[in-house]
Parts: C-alpha cells; structure tokens; sequence
C-alpha cells in the first residue's frame, strides 16, 4: 500500500511539473529609455516581456513606458500612469503611436520635457526588431504640434543623444 501511495504522489508532482512548465511564458529582455530624475536625459533601463512579434511587443512596450518605474528614485516619470493614453500598431516598419487627449492634459508642460518624452517613445521603440521609425498622431489625427513646441508631422527615427 506504501508502494502504491509513494507512486501515485510521484505521477502526480510529475504531472504538475510538467504542466507547469508549460504554462511559462517566455521572457526576453529589452531596453526602455527613459527620464533620469534631474530630468535632463534619458537612461535605458532594461525590463523583461514575453516573447512576442514587433507589433505586440511594441504594444507592450508602451504599456511598460506608461506604467513607468516609480520605485526608482533615479527616474521620474512623464508619460502620464493613466491606462490607454496611447496606442500603437506598425506599418511599413513605422510605429504610429496615437496619443490620447488625456495623456497630454496630464503630462508636464516645456519644450525640453517634451523632447523627452517624445524620444522616450522614439528610442524605445525603434529598439525593436522590425521599427525603423515613429511616427505620432493626437486622436488619430496628425497634428503640427503635440504639447505645442516640436512639429508632429515628421517621422522620428531614434536619437542617442537625448
């Protein structure tokens, strides 16, 4: 009877390793650009996803840069915490991020905190494989202006110098 209890515990933790194991999503690590705390340059940051294709991951990414890294005191936060502020979807290896109107009364005013949140976007994106380019709208619409100092009309492509 010990035999048999010992076998059935054995199957059982097996069948529960297994299945487990095939439940982990696998990870990748990536890079995220974004604003040290005296809010003069940007510092990649490398956080973990799951494996996905550019767009999801693009997508992904947005969300990571949304929900931002508020436990570190060495990064402070522009793009606003407010769910779906942005979008994302890839065309012709361009990113078109959307920017809701909610984003943009929320985020800090001044030509400097523009730039970097705009190449905060910009360097993170175009780090995934597949996206050469950004490009910006405000509701789906593309504007000339986006906190009213850089011209929104252009395609960004990314800045190692921010």
């Amino acid at each position: 009877m010990r035999k048999i209890m010992f076998l059935l515990m054995l199957i059982a933790s097996t069948v529960v390793f297994i299945i487990g194991c095939q439940n982990r999503t696998e990870t990748e690590c990536v890079k995220v650009y974004v604003v040290d705390a005296q809010m003069m340059q940007l510092i990649p940051v490398s956080t973990y996803i799951p494996k996905c294709d550019g767009e999801e991951k693009a997508k992904r990414l947005i969300k990571v840069l949304i929900k931002g890294f508020d436990e570190n005191p060495k990064i402070r936060r522009l793009i606003p915490d407010i769910p779906n502020c942005m979008s994302v979807e890839v065309v012709d290896r361009c990113a078109v991020v959307d920017i809701k109107n909610k984003m943009l009364e929320n985020h800090p005013d001044g030509r400097s905190l523009e730039k970097l949140t705009v190449y905060s976007i910009v360097n993170t994106l175009t780090e995934v494989e597949g996206i050469d380019c950004v490009r910006f709208t405000v509701n789906g619409e593309v504007t000339k202006k986006f906190m009213g100092y850089m011209d929104m009309k252009q395609v960004f492509r990314k800045n190692t110098l921010m």
